[in-house]
């Protein structure tokens, strides 16, 4: 295996899973796809005495068999859906965990991770730095991220969106917006339907293949 894909997203099959899914086939290279939302784990216990020795975790949940993956793949490709313009907490908790890899020595140093997250108002940019940051505490490389904004509401779904008051239709679309939107598939957009994404994520692909 060269690429890891590992997706926060709990929208199996959204535009996250399918960004990460993109990048990992343009690249043309072997690899895996994860979805942190099918597993079960929790944050770390501050163990350090337990972790130390060989910078492997010892919770027995099911990240214990995701470690050696991440050690081994050539390439990580990391997406996250934004939440509050920040990675959500699979995501948070799944990078707090690798914190096993800050003892005595650096097993991700100079690996290589991409990554990519969507927005439903406003830009990911800030969730994309998170994870980032969080990636570059153990000393892996950057080498690029692509950032889409859906528009796509909770609210779509929740069953309320038409006349709620709190959520985000009420905020975006006004009260008379609200009381006519049609809640149809074209309102669910895609990133393979905007050009200008498309492009970022077949460059950021080709980006990984060169590696």
């Amino acid at each position: 295996m060269t690429i890891l894909g590992i997706s926060s997203s709990p929208i199996k099959g959204g535009n996250v899973d399918r960004m990460i899914q993109f990048v990992s086939e343009k690249s043309g290279k072997q690899s895996e796809f994860i979805n942190l939302t099918e597993l079960s784990y929790s944050p770390c216990r501050a163990c350090a005495h337990l972790c130390a020795g060989d910078n492997l975790c010892k919770l027995e949940d099911d990240l214990k068999t995701l470690y050696p993956k991440i050690i081994e793949a050539e390439v990580l490709v990391l997406g996250t859906p934004s939440y509050f313009y920040n990675m959500n907490g699979f995501m948070a908790v799944f990078l707090e965990r690798l914190w096993a890899f800050r003892h005595r020595r650096f097993p991700l140093e100079g690996k290589p991770f991409a990554v990519v997250s969507t927005g439903g108002l406003g830009s990911p940019e800030k969730a994309i730095e998170a994870v980032k940051r969080r990636m570059t505490a153990y000393r892996a490389v950057f080498v690029g991220s692509v950032g889409f904004v859906s528009t796509i509401l909770p609210c779509f779904t929740c069953g309320y969106g038409s006349e709620c008051k709190v959520g985000s239709v009420y905020k975006v679309y006004g009260e008379d917006g609200q009381r006519n939107l049609k809640f149809t598939k074209d309102l669910f957009k895609r990133w393979e339907d905007s050009p200008e994404i498309r492009l970022k994520i077949e460059g950021l692909g080709r980006q990984v293949a060169s590696l």
